[in-house]
């Protein structure tokens, strides 16, 4: 690899957007790291031109897998000693990072460890090149906040491979009798080619996947990292400039070769580098690929790799199962009451204010059912709910997790969600097909999608095939999945409903929106958010600022989809939660309003996932759903709605509904659903004074 520049303990490989890399020293696990001032430049230039002020210290973002941590730019001042400023890189108090990167790299912590044992004086310690161990730190596209990515040889792991695609075209059979790769440094017109520079890319040991006429003829293995090079004289081509870029490579050719159509269109359409739009091939020469995207090649087509090749693979198949075990460990084993605290306090520490029991009920809402409507007055922050929910969990915009979808009132089918085809044949892809395909390629990974003002359009119109397919939802070795959301016959591409998508709906109910029908109240958990405490202020008081917490979507996937998947276990509690559906049932069948089984079965799911996580009694949480599950369809304007009301308030209170009752003076506090029978009563007090009631506030 071509190294820019080197000073001390930093270097600047020929990296895209790098800032530095740092070598492993005692100092970063202590506070961090002192630039050298040939680095000044570089920082400055990640920083977006603003520079820091001597005596200055600059708050700073460290991102590492989507993660952040807090850290800090200074500028000390040392004209007191007569010496030049320093420009350092700290995280003194930030023990959460240096313990990360005293368990990440562990053999330089060690090593360095074992020469200090007994010194008195903390002498510095030189880490040996073959046990070395790096930070490389990268832009972003927002200053003061840059990606590291670690370089690390702790508990034996290898620092992976990457993985390239070249396409060679007529030059194949002369680059593999040759042992190299060569591309010209600039184009015709005298300009610099990102896929010919690419070439500086790749590291020894990299595996390089060979293309040409169609084919995937074979694997190469880097043996020396990219030179500049006049052309070859193999190659025989007169139109290229002369100087070039040439990385030495070792041929192994597949046995048969494999031809592009037998590679799966999907796995394409899901790898951006040598793949366009429809799955064919780019014009262009050297590409990055995916680790998963070489793992699954492999996977599907081991017979036909080499010997040599296969000893690569192979470890990496391994690496890569250890590491999503690993990542699985971290991410889901948090119990979920201790989720729900921590998504909790993040909320709160944004400075807003929900209580903690509509924080858990939100939750068990999203594991019973991935579709969830927000109801409330407008202004109650019901967006904003939903965006730090999500963030609180490390699911976010950047990283693709969180995607804010504002609903048009124009909208009359599915085509402006999920995609539709142009005039030239060609499918164009909808804002959330294309969340959806990010969630198949990680589906340990949660994706959180909010359709903002989820009513301004009919939901039934454009929402109603994504209904159906979230009921076409079954058991599959093991695993939930999905009929067809889009097809090959429509889009190019079969495409199903992860398991690991998550939509939340907002509405506000005035004269700019549509009631919603029964089908679409059926499947989902409608929660509403009109309680407004103005004078409560309490929350503003606490400063900590929470950190978000990567978690899986193991915590947040739904574990039942059938009555039967619980009844085993839990049969007791299906048949106390089912008696009492009956007994509501009854009421609700005065005016046709009664619930069916899709109901009783998510109503299930709903008190089961509440017991196992011990956050509410199961009278709370079946109050809870009668309020969102069954309440939510009830108006009308009848003596039938009249009687209903009644009858449901006499189940949830033991208590009548007189005509002459004064309705503020009730107290609800020992009835055995006060939630729902405060909804009720509502409801019945506005059919009196308006001849109308519905569960919806306009």
């Amino acid at each position: 690899m071509i190294i820019l520049k080197k000073i001390r303990s930093w270097s600047k490989p020929y990296l895209r957007n790098i800032i530095g890399r740092k070598k492993v020293d005692w100092s970063m696990f202590e506070h961090g790291s002192t630039i050298p001032k040939q680095f000044y430049e570089d920082f400055t230039e990640a920083n977006q031109h603003q520079s820091v002020k001597v005596g200055e210290s600059v708050p700073v973002k460290l991102i590492h897998n989507n993660r952040s941590y807090k850290a800090s730019l200074r500028y000390v001042d040392r004209s007191r000693s007569n010496m030049e400023p320093v420009l350092q890189l700290r995280y003194d108090t930030n023990r959460e990072l240096k313990e990360l990167i005293k368990n990440v790299f562990s053999t330089s912590y060690r090593y360095i460890n074992n020469q200090r044992n007994g010194e008195k004086q903390k002498k510095s310690v030189n880490v040996p090149d073959e046990i070395a161990e790096f930070i490389d730190f990268y832009k972003t596209d927002k200053p003061f906040v840059y990606k590291m990515e670690f370089q690390s040889k702790s508990n034996g792991d290898s620092i992976m491979p990457s993985f390239w695609w070249v396409n060679q075209g007529q030059t194949y059979a002369q680059e593999k009798d040759g042992g190299f790769l060569w591309a010209p440094q600039k184009s015709k017109q005298g300009r610099a080619v990102s896929h010919h520079v690419r070439l500086l890319e790749a590291k020894v040991g990299d595996l390089v996947f060979c293309y040409s006429a169609m084919e995937l003829k074979a694997i190469g293995i880097v043996k020396k990292e990219a030179v500049e090079a006049t052309k070859p004289t193999e190659i025989a081509s007169h139109d290229w400039h002369r100087e070039g870029y040439l990385v030495e490579l070792e041929y192994f050719e597949l046995h048969p070769i494999i031809q592009k159509d037998e590679i799966p269109l999907d796995w394409r359409l899901n790898e951006d580098g040598p793949f366009d739009v429809n799955g064919n091939l780019k014009q262009g020469y050297f590409f990055q690929v995916s680790e998963s995207f070489a793992i699954k090649l492999y996977k599907k087509f081991a017979e036909r790799f080499g010997i040599e090749v296969k000893a690569i693979m192979e470890q990496n198949t391994k690496d890569e199962e250890i590491l999503t075990i690993r990542e699985k460990t971290k991410n889901s084993y948090m119990p979920i009451k201790e989720v729900v605290n921590h998504i909790y306090s993040y909320i709160r520490s944004k400075g807003f204010y929900y209580k903690k029991e509509e924080i858990a009920n939100l939750f068990l809402s999203l594991k019973t059912k991935p579709f969830v409507i927000l109801s409330g007055i407008s202004g109650t922050g019901k967006t904003k709910l939903v965006q730090w929910f999500a963030e609180s969990i490390g699911a976010n915009e950047e990283n693709g997790q969180f995607t804010l979808i504002p609903i048009r009132p124009d909208w009359n089918d599915g085509s402006d969600l999920l995609g539709y085809v142009d005039i030239k044949d060609e499918f164009k892809e909808g804002p959330l097909t294309k969340v959806i395909k990010r969630a198949i390629s990680h589906p340990d990974l949660p994706y959180f999608v909010l359709l903002d003002e989820m009513n301004l359009a009919r939901v039934e119109y454009y929402f109603s095939d994504i209904l159906s397919i979230m009921e076409s939802r079954k058991w599959e070795e093991g695993k939930i999945v999905s009929s067809n959301l889009l097809t090959k016959e429509t889009a190019g591409f079969d495409l199903k409903l992860p398991n690991n998508i998550y939509i939340i709906g907002t509405v506000n109910m005035d004269e700019t929106t549509h009631p919603f029908s029964k089908k679409v109240l059926d499947r989902a958990n409608t929660i509403e958010f009109n309680r407004i405490e103005l004078g409560n202020l309490s929350f503003l008081e606490s400063s900590e600022e929470i950190e978000p917490i990567i978690i899986g979507n193991k915590t947040f996937a739904s574990n039942y989809l059938h009555l039967k998947d619980i009844y085993n276990e839990n049969s007791e509690l299906v048949k106390r939660v089912s008696h009492e559906l009956e007994r509501i049932n009854e009421a609700l069948q005065l005016t046709n309003s009664h619930v069916g089984y899709r109901v009783r079965d998510e109503i299930c799911f709903y008190v089961v996932y509440s017991e196992k996580a011990g956050l509410f009694r199961e009278k709370q949480a079946l109050d809870y759903c009668i309020l969102q599950k069954i309440l939510p369809r009830i108006s009308g304007s009848s003596s039938g709605t009249d009687q209903m009301l009644r009858k449901l308030y006499l189940l949830f209170t033991n208590k009548r509904l007189e005509d002459d009752i004064d309705t503020a003076q009730i107290d609800l506090a020992s009835a055995r659903y006060p939630r729902s029978a405060a909804k009720v009563l509502e409801m019945w007090r506005r059919l009196g004074e308006d001849g109308f009631t519905s569960f919806w506030i306009s």
